[in-house]
């Protein structure tokens, strides 16, 4: 595989995360641009180019990682796509299907790739988990319960505002509906119902899956500040695995265990990792190697399209059809 430089767009909270996971493969991360006074400091910071204009790093960069708002992905990944760059997209992919539609067919017709960091497919223990569905640990899928609760963002975070941001359907609850749809396949209607309360706001979604199984999620800006939990209870004809980031255990599911080694139940051994990292080098070395993504451009196509139903359907108090994928 040749080796190919990344640009970094975005000095914020994400650029940071990012720019930490690509310390995995020293050297590709060579560039920084943000429309900001901070992108000196955070070129000095993590000893990168610093870039005055977006062309400017286009020029000389191969790969753009793209973690901006949400609402100037459509524009930059285009944008990207036209200068020749593949692209790394942070969640979610767009604010609208129309807006996906769009990068999708830049990055078609413009012959680069398209990678959208749902993060969640790299963290050990759903990855785990979803591994062990797909050898049939626990039967068919029947019943998945899936939780993400944090604190508000902080007060005058642009993600206050739910037309720029997509609010918690598509900031937060976005990681288990693509998550969801990953295990159970594509879903067919989608109710949702929410409670807000000074400030804090919780949703709770029923996917039905086209296969028959239901999937439970809710997602919340709703905790106390420093408080982040997550949890996952994949429920099926013969039998569970749950997880929650509570738990001591880092996975451990119930019914038959797998031999060998006989035992009861099958906890896995500790497991670590950090899943940004993963993820971009997931994503750095398949577009090197022209080999898949572990999250196709369709995929999160039909995550944002999950995320946009549950949208629907609290504003209309009914079940609403996802859009087919």
């Amino acid at each position: 595989m040749s080796r190919l430089t990344v640009g970094l767009i975005g000095t914020g909270l994400m650029g940071r995360t990012h720019a930490r996971g690509w310390g995995t493969l020293p050297g590709v991360l060579t560039h920084v641009y943000a429309p900001d006074e901070r992108t000196q400091q955070f070129a000095a910071e993590f000893g990168l180019q610093p870039c005055a204009e977006l062309d400017e790093l286009l020029e000389r960069v191969d790969i753009v990682d793209l973690c901006t708002p949400t609402p100037t992905h459509r524009d930059l990944t285009v944008r990207a796509a036209r200068a020749g760059r593949h692209i790394i997209c942070e969640k979610p992919l767009a604010l609208t299907l129309d807006e996906a539609d769009e990068m999708i067919s830049a990055c078609r017709e413009s012959g680069v790739r398209l990678f959208v960091a749902h993060v969640l497919r790299f963290f050990p223990q759903y990855r785990a988990a979803w591994e062990r569905v797909q050898a049939g640990a626990i039967g068919e899928p029947r019943v998945l319960r899936l939780s993400r609760i944090g604190a508000p963002p902080t007060p005058g975070s642009w993600f206050h505002d739910e037309s720029q941001s997509g609010g918690v359907p598509l900031d937060l609850m976005i990681h288990d509906l693509d998550y969801a749809r990953w295990v159970a396949g594509e879903v067919g209607t989608v109710y949702a119902v929410q409670s807000r309360q000074e400030g804090r706001v919780m949703v709770q979604a029923t996917l039905s899956h086209r296969v028959g199984a239901i999937s439970l999620v809710e997602g919340g800006w709703a905790a106390p500040q420093g408080v982040f939990r997550t949890a996952l209870d994949l429920a099926g004809t013969l039998g569970v695995i749950e997880w929650n980031s509570d738990a001591p255990s880092p996975l451990r599911s119930h019914g038959p265990p797998p031999p060998p080694p006989s035992q009861e139940g099958a906890s896995l051994p500790a497991l670590a990792g950090d899943p940004y990292a993963a993820e971009l080098e997931h994503a750095y070395r398949a577009i090197g190697s022209g080999t898949p993504f572990l999250v196709e451009p369709e995929d999160a196509r039909a995550a944002l399209a999950l995320s946009l139903a549950v949208r629907r359907s609290l504003e209309t108090r009914q079940p609403v059809p996802v859009e087919d994928t």
